[in-house]
């Protein structure tokens, strides 16, 4: 009997040992979080006028979009930021912004913004689209790869020709993004879809997401910043429009600092006596 304690206890100490080691090789293949060195905000004005337009920045050579965002100034309730995307190989970012169905003769332009860095460990842009369908708001998640956070998020709307799909969440959740889109108030037939791009990485040092909100009332403008803490500077970039639906049109969404994320919002031509608020997500990291 004390001869097979005896070799019991041997095996459970070479077991304990065994998953020792194993634990300990684990640790030491376990990398630790690593800043993203060389990170600028670059910024792009587009000319003033009453059409359609499309306005781009590309990163500096040899970095990548880590986030983006825009703004459209002028034609107020009339414009919509349909497309707020990474290029291609997040070389940087892109912005479309078209007037809505009833059309104005004021003149606006847009502004891009997109913060760019060598691209950090992990880095990957992850794609996805909704259905074809046509619900009076529609919403699409797309996940980062398991691991990793996501530190911007792009959307877009297919289908219509003129802004009558409203832009309205583009909501960063720490390993998923979700974009959400609402049609015009005098609603919208045909069918129509949603992008989502999630700007995907291995989680920096210093990493935090941080989120505030403007007053939740019927003003027709709204405007709220967040900060990131001391030390830290903005990686990314979300927004989002909280009741509204299809009556309110982002006018901003950007990083108008390297440290601070601002979102803008106005109710469209017609207005709305419902309560609203725009929220401001800010992704921020050393």
């Amino acid at each position: 009997m004390q001869a097979r304690a005896n070799r019991i206890t041997r095996a459970a100490l070479a077991t304990g040992m065994l998953l020792g080691v194993a634990a300990a090789g684990q640790l030491a293949l376990a990398a630790p979080a690593t800043a993203v060195t060389g990170l600028t905000r670059q910024t792009a004005t587009g000319t003033a006028g009453s059409a359609a337009k499309t306005l781009n920045k590309s990163c500096p050579a040899g970095s990548v979009a880590l986030g983006g965002g825009g703004s459209v100034s002028g034609a107020t309730g009339h414009i919509g930021m349909d497309f707020m995307i990474p290029l291609s190989g997040g070389t940087g970012w892109s912005i479309t912004g078209r007037e809505d169905a009833s059309g104005t003769g004021a003149s606006w332009s847009l502004g891009t913004t997109v913060l760019c860095a060598p691209a950090p460990a992990g880095y990957a842009i992850v794609s996805g689209s909704s259905a074809w369908s046509s619900p009076s708001k529609n919403w699409h998640t797309v996940s980062c790869p398991l691991g990793q956070v996501a530190l911007g998020v792009g959307g877009a709307v297919n289908g219509s020709a003129v802004s009558e799909l409203l832009l309205q969440d583009l909501r960063i959740d720490g390993s998923s993004v979700t974009v959400g889109i609402s049609e015009h108030e005098s609603g919208f037939d045909a069918n129509w879809q949603v992008q989502a791009k999630a700007i995907c990485a291995d989680q920096p040092a210093g990493y935090e997401r941080l989120l505030d909100d403007s007053s939740y009332d019927s003003a027709a403008t709204k405007s709220v910043s967040v900060t990131c803490t001391a030390g830290r500077k903005v990686h990314g970039v979300g927004a989002e429009i909280v009741g509204g639906e299809g009556q309110v049109r982002l006018t901003a969404a950007h990083a108008n600092s390297t440290t601070q994320v601002t979102v803008s919002a106005s109710e469209d031509d017609t207005g709305t006596t419902g309560n609203w608020k725009v929220r401001a997500f800010a992704v921020c990291a050393n």
